[in-house]
């Protein structure tokens, strides 16, 4: 009688990996109302709204709020997944660009999930192999928003609108955004303000602010 057959059995590795992909693109389903509803629950967001408007004041019409960025980073070798989701507003160099950013948003954000799953990549490799569990997230936060200079007023306390000379440069937008002293965000800022050059053009944005950044760890619950 002839020995019965083997048959091939699957590497755990490669099983492992195929489940986790598989679970990855199931949590992503899922991912942006997750943790979209942590990044709510921290307070980002209402930070302008309750500053602007307790002081009576609104943000520069240059300043445009993105759309959340939610995109996951995968290691399949590791069986890990790590989720992110991030509030991004831009200063533009003028408010004309409001329409083309309002146009282009879509194919932008795409290209912030790439910027954000390359730049995190290594970060999150390392997370995975040396951090203990339940202490690999990084959370961010930006400074709290800066208020406008108070307008000059006259002695009948009405204020002072001061004509510009025929040769003065355009005035500059108030900017209310305190720059971070974290070096990862400073970082990331900057990559994506390479991107919004590669997909709006040079000049069109002056500066990309991270508002908040998030990430959770599925495996660890």
């Amino acid at each position: 009688m002839g020995k019965p057959r083997k048959t091939a059995q699957a590497k755990p590795v490669s099983l492992a990996a195929r489940i986790c992909v598989f679970f990855g693109i199931a949590v992503f389903a899922l991912m942006a109302f997750s943790v979209s509803g942590a990044f709510a629950s921290s307070g980002e967001g209402k930070e302008a709204g309750a500053e602007g408007q307790s002081a009576g004041v609104a943000l520069p019409g240059n300043v445009f709020e993105l759309e959340k960025v939610v995109t996951t980073i995968v290691l399949p070798r590791q069986g890990m997944i790590r989720q992110f989701a991030a509030g991004i507003w831009l200063e533009l160099s003028s408010v004309e660009h409001r329409a083309l950013v309002t146009r282009i948003q879509p194919k932008l954000l795409n290209a912030f999930m790439t910027d954000i799953q390359r730049y995190f990549y290594r970060d999150t490799k390392y997370r995975a192999e040396k951090v203990a569990k339940g202490k690999r997230g990084y959370h961010y936060q930006a400074p709290a928003l800066l208020l406008p200079p108070k307008p000059k007023l006259d002695e009948d306390g009405k204020e002072i609108h001061e004509e510009p000379a025929e040769n003065d440069a355009p005035k500059a937008h108030f900017s209310p955004f305190k720059p971070t002293t974290d070096p990862i965000i400073v970082g990331l800022q900057r990559r994506f303000l390479a991107t919004c050059n590669k997909v709006l053009g040079p000049d069109v944005v002056t500066s990309v602010q991270v508002r908040g950044l998030f990430d959770q760890w599925p495996n660890e619950r």
